[in-house]
């Protein structure tokens, strides 16, 4: 008779095999593969204001003034004094004769700013931040920011108010402002009480003309995340979900905007591939510093025909990071493959592969320690131009990005069939190849338990592949409470003005990492409900079963370690919901998130219904 794990305190013994019960195989002797730490990743772009609006520490939005004319009718418009209006994401505050325009003709950055007269009253503007849901200020925390200004006026005011303006939270005087050329302004303000949704108001006053543009506000940094750029509380969500690798890119990539020379971190508007008005204040640079400081390796991608010399002097800057860096040589390219410009689809692979032989080999000689990642669409209905972007790129970078899907909790086959076929063509072209794969993004649509269940069978699916994998990233890293871009409703960790939250993927991801092993032995169940990736430490000190239980109905297990039946339960966590659909809202960001049910399965050795569930065992 076969002998089980008895979960308790016994170390040996036999559970009760109900006809109902899944049968949970394990063999700690049998080593499947060597599983990277890196494989828990996140990927990230400006989609669902994940970066300008999130990341990036500016509370501030259309900083300056450079979207669309505000479609609103304003109340000096009312007044008969027609064309004065400001930039869309601002609204005018006058009094007396004040006025207040949008200037297209002057501009410090980009092609605006706004000019403030106030006459023998005053004029200003006030900024709620992304969507207008407020600027968040809290009693006693500091503020600070800058904005450039020219002109001459009586006096200068920086407010935090309320969103009405009616009460003045905090205010800052500049007195007798002249500036025949554009003037750096710096402030602080320390709000007196607590506001979610406050504005950040400049108002002049005292007679005379001031050209405003280029306002920036955040919060006073604690860290050195905050001291170069970032949200504190975002990065803190990042740590939270215990990430082992970043990456940067995505469909932005392929903006004819996003070319270096306009990615150096200097806070100027840009054409936007998300957003008709982007912000550069956090690119690149700014990307692998933060990765930098999180001692997390990364990738990140560039446009895939930029210049020679400016990817040279991207590398070159490089060389002062000693961490894992790998350049993506652009996104998605050739996604569609349809002839662009009337050549041929052939032409295209081939186009793109050449601009990979001219960058990389620049690059590398420039900074040996990169590695390099190719960027044509993983599409196994086109084998033949996959083996042709093979051919080419081979020797050239040393992985190939992989697109996969998170659907639904039945995910794992379609990652564990491309990663399959992938493999297998490039080691029947080239046995001696040393090209593996990455993961940069697996999309999903969603961000519920589904999304979480998905994710957790794909990294089954990962384990399998061992260090031919460098990394799995689910997209997307970030994404705005009650924000979404055009179907990518798929963040793991949501955000508002004021508050940070996991999302069950992002928890998915948290057990997973927190819960790593390097040795995946064989492990199987037999059910079709229920799939299992065993992992045991180096040493054999330390056994994790990770569990997905995919049916609306609880799972009775029986445990089989075989030899090893003298293992004892350390700890069980579980998440899991009552739906699929089932996700966390602001007012209850916990909803579904890890629980400790190591009492609980000692008692009742069962997976609960939409699961995923991580045992941990000892000798």
């Amino acid at each position: 008779m076969r002998t089980a794990y008895a979960i308790g305190t016994a170390a040996v013994g036999v559970l009760c095999f109900a006809a109902e019960a899944v049968k949970v195989s394990v063999n700690l002797d049998e080593v499947k593969a060597q599983v990277p730490r890196t494989i828990y990743g996140t990927g990230m772009e400006d989609v669902n204001h994940e970066i300008y609006g999130g990341l990036d520490a500016q509370r501030l939005w259309d900083e300056s003034f450079e979207e669309e004319l505000s479609p609103q009718v304003i109340p000096y418009a009312q007044k008969g004094k027609g064309g004065i209006s400001c930039g869309r994401q601002w609204e005018g505050i006058t009094s007396g004769d004040g006025l207040f325009a949008r200037d297209a003709k002057v501009a410090h950055w980009g092609r605006a700013s706004e000019l403030l007269a106030p006459g023998t009253g005053s004029a200003g503007v006030a900024n709620r931040g992304l969507n207008g849901w407020g600027v968040p200020c809290r009693e006693g925390k500091k503020m600070c920011g800058h904005f450039f200004a020219r002109g001459v006026v009586g006096a200068l005011e920086v407010r935090l108010e309320r969103a009405d303006g009616r009460i003045v939270y905090a205010k800052t005087s500049i007195p007798a402002p002249s500036w025949n050329d554009w003037t750096k302004v710096e402030f602080a303000l320390t709000p007196d009480r607590t506001d979610p949704a406050a504005r950040f108001a400049v108002v002049a006053s005292g007679g005379g003309k001031v050209w405003i543009d280029d306002a920036y506000l955040k919060d006073e940094p604690t860290n050195a995340f905050g001291r170069m750029g970032c949200r504190e509380d975002i990065v803190a969500g990042f740590q939270k979900e215990g990430l082992t690798f970043l990456r940067w890119g995505g469909s932005m990539v392929n903006a004819p905007e996003y070319l270096l020379k306009n990615m150096q971190g200097a806070r100027v508007p840009y054409e936007g591939f998300w957003f008709k008005k982007s912000s550069g204040g956090f690119m690149v640079r700014e990307f692998v510093q933060m990765a930098n400081l999180l001692k997390l390796p990364c990738a990140f991608s560039i446009h895939a025909y930029d210049s020679t010399e400016d990817a040279v002097a991207l590398a070159t800057w490089l060389k002062q990071f000693d961490g894992f860096i790998c350049v993506q040589i652009g996104n998605e390219e050739c996604a569609g493959f349809t002839p662009a410009g009337g050549k041929p689809v052939l032409a295209d692979i081939r186009r793109y592969c050449e601009n990979v032989r001219r960058l990389v080999p620049a690059m590398r000689q420039a900074n040996p320690k990169l590695v390099f990642a190719g960027a044509v669409m993983w599409q196994m209905k086109h084998m033949d131009l996959m083996e042709e972007t093979f051919r080419l790129t081979d020797g050239y970078v040393e992985y190939w990005d992989i697109h996969v899907g998170a659907g639904g909790p039945g995910s794992g086959g379609g990652t564990r069939h491309a990663l399959k076929t992938f493999r297998e063509m490039i080691t029947r072209l080239n046995p001696k190849t040393t090209m593996k794969a990455a993961i940069f993004e697996e999309n999903a649509y969603i961000h519920d338990m589904k999304r979480a269940l998905a994710h957790a069978r794909n990294l089954e699916a990962v384990r399998e592949l061992g260090d031919f994998i460098l990394t799995s990233c689910p997209a997307n890293a970030l994404q705005a409470y009650m924000q979404n871009d055009n179907g990518w409703d798929q963040g793991q960790i949501f955000y508002t003005t004021d508050k940070v939250w996991l999302q069950p993927c992002g928890w998915a991801q948290q057990m997973a990492s927190a819960n790593h092993r390097d040795i995946l032995v064989a492990g199987a169940t037999d059910s079709p409900d229920v799939t299992v990736s065993a992992t045991r430490s180096r040493d054999g000190a330390s056994v994790v079963l990770h569990l997905v239980n995919s049916s609306a109905e609880a799972k009775a297990l029986a445990l089989d370690f075989g030899k090893a039946a003298g293992l004892r339960l350390v700890r069980a966590t579980s998440l899991s919901a009552d739906r699929l659909e089932e996700h966390n809202p602001p007012d209850d960001p916990d909803r579904v998130s890890p629980k400790d049910v190591t009492g609980l399965f000692r008692a009742t050795p069962q997976l609960q219904p939409f699961s995923y569930t991580v045992l941990e065992f000892t000798p």
